[in-house]
C-alpha cells in the first residue's frame, strides 16, 4: 500500500544510495517555514479579494432576502388534499396574522383615545383663569415683655462658663457701704510682743540653716 511506511532496511539502503551531502530538493523549499510577517505581506492581496467577495455575497444575499419577503406566495391546494383540509390549513396559517392585526388595531385605538384625552385636558387648562396666590397669614402678636432680658441671659456675661474661657477684662469690685455704728479696721494691725519674739526666733533659725547648707556645699566642691 502506498500510505504504509517502508521497512527499516529498505529506508537505510535508500539513504545510503542518496548520500548525506546533497542539495535541497524542490519539495523541501516549498514546504519550508516562512515568518508570519512575510506570509502576511504575501497573502495581503488574496485576503483582500476574499473579503470583498464575502461582502458582495452578503449584500446580494440581503437583497435577495428582501425580494423573497416582498413576494407573497399564494396558497394552493396540494395534490390529493380535500377542500376542507385546505381551508383548515389556511386558517392555521393565517391565525397568527389575524391576531397580530387585531392587537395592532387595538393599540392604535388606545393611543388615539389617550391623545384625545390629553388634548381635552390642555384645552380645559387654558380656559381656566389663573388662580391668585392665597394671602399669607398675619404674623403672631409680639408679647409685651419680649424685649426684656431673661434671668439666665443676665448671667451669661457675668462670669466665664468653662475653665478654658478667656476673660476679656478684669472683674470690677465695688466698695461695700458700711452701716453706721460699725468701726472700720485699720490698715496695719498692731502685733503683740510674744508674736515679735517668735518671729525673731524663726528668722534666726532660717539664717542658721542657710549658713549650714552653704558650708556643706562649699566642702563638697573642694573635695
Amino acid at each position: 500500500m502506498p500510505h504504509k511506511r517502508a521497512k527499516r532496511s529498505v529506508r537505510e539502503q535508500q539513504a545510503k544510495e542518496r548520500g548525506s551531502d546533497l542539495a535541497p530538493t524542490k519539495t523541501n523549499i516549498e514546504h519550508e517555514a516562512i515568518p508570519k510577517s512575510v506570509a502576511r505581506v504575501l497573502n495581503a492581496a488574496s485576503v483582500r479579494q476574499d473579503w470583498q467577495k464575502k461582502r458582495k455575497a452578503e449584500d446580494t444575499g440581503e437583497s435577495e432576502r428582501k425580494k423573497k419577503k416582498t413576494k407573497v406566495e399564494t396558497p394552493k391546494i396540494q395534490p390529493g388534499e380535500s377542500l376542507q383540509h385546505f381551508n383548515k390549513r389556511i386558517e392555521q396559517d393565517m391565525r397568527h396574522l389575524v391576531r397580530t392585526a387585531v392587537q395592532s388595531s387595538q393599540a392604535t385605538t388606545r393611543k388615539a383615545k389617550t391623545d384625545e384625552l390629553e388634548a381635552k385636558k390642555t384645552k380645559n387648562a387654558k380656559k381656566r383663569p389663573a388662580r391668585s396666590p392665597s394671602p399669607s397669614p398675619p404674623p403672631p402678636p409680639k408679647p409685651k415683655h419680649a424685649d426684656r432680658p431673661k434671668e439666665f441671659e443676665r448671667l451669661k456675661t457675668s462670669a466665664p462658663k468653662r475653665l478654658n474661657d478667656i476673660a476679656m477684662a478684669p472683674p470690677e469690685i465695688k466698695a461695700q457701704k458700711f452701716t453706721k455704728g460699725v468701726t472700720q479696721m485699720g490698715k496695719t494691725s498692731v502685733l503683740s510682743m510674744a508674736q515679735k519674739v517668735m518671729m525673731e526666733q524663726e528668722r534666726e533659725k532660717a539664717i542658721e540653716r542657710y549658713r549650714q547648707l552653704k558650708a556643706s556645699r562649699s566642702k563638697d566642691n573642694e573635695l
